[in-house]
């Protein structure tokens, strides 16, 4: 994250995660998204702490890179802070156990065949064929929801709906 996207619509809507998981599974920021001068401001906005390794047994983790989610298998978007991949994602959930990762994704590969939500699609189905679960929160502020656990997904999508997050916001691969 950088400064100059510090205090848009998009903190709003990670308070948000932040609130509705607080009691089950807190959220932590992963620092590497979130450049260390900005890291106090960024908690005090969205109420989210960073991630360090003094954490609660159940919690969940705040992916924020600037862009998004690289589009499996294309080379041409970049890593760094500006995007994460899958295989990121999947090994955050295998190595740090956290309950749930949200991930902010406005990334699209621009001069693909595939449509935004069939590339929403393809990124849900990387994450299935490698044993992992995953809904997106379809909005101008798009995030990946992943899970290593049908459980958990189920679980924290109803506490979505039960706030009222409409469920065609909840978009889903077939499990």
């Amino acid at each position: 994250m950088k400064r100059c996207y510090l205090g848009d619509s998009y903190d709003a809507v990670k308070r948000l995660w932040q609130q509705v998981l607080a009691n089950s599974a807190p959220l932590y920021a992963d620092p590497q998204f979130i450049q260390i001068d900005l890291q106090s401001d960024f908690t005090r906005l969205t109420g989210i702490p960073i991630l360090s390794s003094q954490r609660p047994v159940s919690f969940s983790i705040l992916n924020d890179p600037d862009t998004g989610i690289r589009l499996p298998g294309e080379k041409n978007q970049s890593v760094a802070q500006t995007h994460t991949s899958i295989p990121t994602i999947l090994d955050q959930l295998r190595q740090q156990n956290p309950r749930c990762i949200i991930t902010f994704d406005q990334s699209h590969h621009r001069q693909h065949a595939l449509k935004v939500d069939q590339q929403r699609l393809a990124k849900m189905r990387s994450l299935t064929e490698a044993g992992a679960f995953s809904f997106y929160y379809v909005s101008h502020a798009p995030f990946l929801f992943a899970f290593s656990t049908l459980t958990a997904l189920q679980e924290i999508r109803a506490q979505l709906l039960y706030i009222g997050i409409p469920a065609m916001r909840l978009e889903m691969c077939n499990y």
